[in-house]
């Protein structure tokens, strides 16, 4: 049985492989906003992303993902005190860091254009700074968390040169507990190598 799983899984790869038409490498960088529609008094900020895409055809692709940043809300939850810290009744910072792997289409796919849909699986982990007040003084807290999560993102690129493509993105994570943990959008640049 196992021979089989072996021969069966081989031949899959096998077949995948030699039927890709397009076996381009795009390196991509990616800056902008990250919000979250979760928490109260969410304030935006930044966030930056890598990402390494296997173009397996020419509408398929697999891309590998890094994605870090933040924003600032009002914690009512883990602080013990309802003093706003920063302007706009801010107390707290989330950051967020995201490894994933996606899925993605090429539902677009012309001359100097394309538009890709995505989705997959990634690990994200959560760390939140939030006032504390004990023994009269205030002091910053940290808590954290990682866990399972899944982005779905949408990509517009133009193609500037043969290597080189300029872009949109924007997506957001699902998380199982969380209808949708926070959104992103920002300018992307490519790099292809052919």
């Amino acid at each position: 049985m196992k021979n089989f799983i072996l021969a069966l899984i081989t031949g899959l790869i096998t077949i995948t492989s030699l039927g890709q038409e397009k076996k381009d490498l795009t390196f991509s960088l990616s800056t902008g906003k990250l919000t979250s529609p979760y928490y109260p008094n969410d304030k935006t900020r930044g966030f930056y992303s890598v990402d390494f895409n296997y173009h397996l055809n020419k509408r398929q692709v697999l891309s590998a993902t890094f994605n870090a940043g933040g924003h600032d809300y009002y914690d009512n939850v883990l602080s013990n005190t309802a003093v706003p810290l920063y302007e706009n009744t801010i107390n707290a910072k989330a950051a967020y860091r995201t490894f994933s792997i996606l899925y993605k289409y090429k539902f677009l796919s012309k001359k100097l254009f394309s538009a890709d849909l995505g989705a997959g699986a990634g690990i994200m982990t959560q760390i939140k700074e939030y006032p504390y007040r004990e023994g009269g003084s205030y002091y910053f807290r940290q808590s954290g968390w990682t866990d399972l999560v899944f982005p779905v993102r949408l990509e517009f690129d133009y193609k500037l040169s043969k290597h080189f493509q300029l872009g949109l993105i924007g997506g957001f994570f699902i998380h199982p507990d969380f209808p949708i943990l926070a959104y992103h959008a920002g300018p992307r640049l490519s790099y292809i190598l052919k």
